[in-house]
């Protein structure tokens, strides 16, 4: 460390305890977004460049050490021990050689993974419990498995497509690294091992925040003053139904009112869903059947296509409404025009990859509503968080 660098190191620790301190005084999702950041600023100063790169060389190696021993159940007897957890007995899972173990656990150990009481001797931290939970294993696997060699094929398909920001949903990264003509949905439907990593990966989607209904006033904005008579909220492209699920339990709305709109394939692999909401299979890219409802839901739907994609899935949305009444509500992340966050950021990766989708600002989300006339009333934003409801009704008056 230079004597220029440790006046900047000072600040950043003085910064970093200072919203430490502040989080731990008011619990609320802001502050602890700060004291991270901080936090993460005062890492980077005390990191060397070469170990900066080192880590992110070396990063792989820890999905793979996690996916290795989520497959041999080492995070499910580790949580289910109330004592040390030995190599041995991390071993007997799968009939393992020792030494294999103790490398796989070095690596959970050094990022969080597992805690080391001793030589050979482990315990549970909140990160292995974590890795126990369903949605959980499915987001990893799905990364692992399907998303990961996609990732890796990347850099070539840019190179190949002369850096051209990827739009076509049959000619970008996905369709190089898998040698296939579909889009990454045809791919889904014709592999449904793939698909179920897919949907897990899709229920886990909401990270750590709260139902939209947690935050979004849907008394005021979807319930108030609405006849009984008419579809209330219809999900297009809700997967399995969960965020359905989860409106149903906050607000007991009768049978036919909630609607779950996704391709066949999404409908045929549903195993359980209350029986009050309408199952409905629907190509988003074809007109809506449903038609004058309060509400068309899109979660994580438009961040997957180019603008011209949305155009026509919006327009088909437009058609269906009803003028003064019904909204559109798109559950997507609503990214900072700087310094935007790695969860936007590397979400943008994501989808860029696959689909090939975008993550967009608010004035990127303006363009596009308005382009198919439509009008946003409100940007919903849990307090602390990117992700939010944008709502928007068709432009003009009754």
């Amino acid at each position: 460390m230079t004597k220029q660098e440790s006046p900047n190191i000072v600040n950043l620790t003085t910064k970093a305890v200072a919203s430490i301190d502040a989080y731990q005084a008011d619990k609320t999702e802001q502050a602890r977004q700060d004291a991270l950041a901080n936090a993460v600023r005062l890492v980077r100063a005390l990191e060397t460049p070469a170990d900066a790169i080192y880590k992110l060389f070396a990063s792989p190696a820890i999905l793979m050490a996690v996916k290795t021993a989520n497959d041999m159940g080492i995070f499910t007897l580790l949580s289910e021990k109330r004592s040390a957890v030995s190599w041995e007995e991390l071993a007997a899972l799968k009939n393992a050689d020792i030494q294999l173990v103790e490398r796989i656990m070095r690596v959970l150990v050094c990022n969080g993974f597992a805690s080391e009481l001793g030589p050979g001797q482990y315990a549970p931290t909140d990160l292995s419990s974590k890795m126990t939970e369903r949605k959980t294993i499915g987001t990893m696997d799905s990364l692992f498995i399907d998303f990961l060699p996609i990732i890796q094929k990347t850099p070539e398909f840019f190179q190949k497509s002369d850096y051209k920001n990827p739009g076509d949903p049959i000619n970008g990264p996905f369709q190089h690294a898998y040698n296939t003509t579909g889009s990454c949905w045809d791919w889904l439907a014709k592999n449904p091992d793939a698909l179920d990593r897919f949907n897990t990966f899709m229920e886990g989607g909401r990270d750590d925040t709260s139902h939209w209904t947690d935050w979004f006033p849907a008394q005021e904005q979807l319930l108030d003053g609405v006849s009984t008579d008419c579809p209330l909220l219809v999900d297009v492209g809700g997967g399995r139904g969960h965020d359905l699920v989860g409106f149903k339990q906050r607000f007991p709305i009768g049978a036919g009112r909630l609607v779950l709109e996704d391709l066949p394939s999404v409908i045929e692999d549903i195993q359980k869903l209350d029986s009050d909401i309408q199952r409905v299979k629907h190509n988003f890219f074809e007109p809506q059947p449903v038609k004058g409802a309060r509400a068309y839901y899109f979660k994580h739907i438009m961040h997957d296509w180019s603008d011209d994609n949305c155009r026509v899935i919006l327009k088909h949305t437009t058609a269906a409404m009803e003028r003064g009444f019904s909204k559109v509500l798109i559950e997507d992340y609503i990214v900072p025009d700087t310094n935007a966050g790695p969860k936007e950021a590397l979400t943008d990766m994501i989808v860029m990859v696959w689909c090939p989708g975008i993550e967009r600002t608010r004035q990127r989300w303006i363009e596009l509503l308005e382009s198919v006339g439509l009008t946003i009333t409100n940007f919903w934003l849990p307090h602390g968080y990117h992700k939010g409801i944008i709502e928007a009704e068709l432009q003009g008056k009754v």
